[in-house]
């Protein structure tokens, strides 16, 4: 019994850092190529936290971009960016990145017309 103690006190957490580290960076490096935007079409541009909506659409549209949709949050709006110029004049007026339009920032469903 006290070799196994021993042993168990000699691990050291540590040592896995590399390895958790390693891990992080690819599920990010995946998660990236997966979400990437497209230079053109439609986006899901994101802006810094407790931007609203309004203000969104309107850097959009003075970035010369058509808002597509609003999404389920409210610093993120669905564009469309009509030339590859787009994502950095939206940069430059204050978005954060840009993802692929689909998840949690797909544009929102339209509602049923009652009949």
């Amino acid at each position: 019994m006290l070799a196994r103690a021993a042993c168990h006190d000699s691990f050291d957490l540590r040592a896995l850092v590399p390895a958790l580290a390693f891990a992080v960076l690819s599920a990010g490096l995946a998660l990236a190529t997966t979400m990437a935007a497209p230079q053109t079409g439609e986006m899901a541009v994101v802006f810094p936290p407790f931007t609203d909506e309004r203000t969104a659409w309107a850097l959009v549209s003075q970035a010369g971009g058509l808002v597509v949709a609003p999404t389920r949050v409210p610093n993120v709006v669905v564009a469309y960016a009509p030339d590859p110029q787009f994502q950095s004049r939206i940069a430059r007026l204050g978005a954060l990145f840009f993802i692929a339009a689909r998840g949690l920032c797909a544009n929102l469903p339209q509602p049923l017309e009652p009949s």
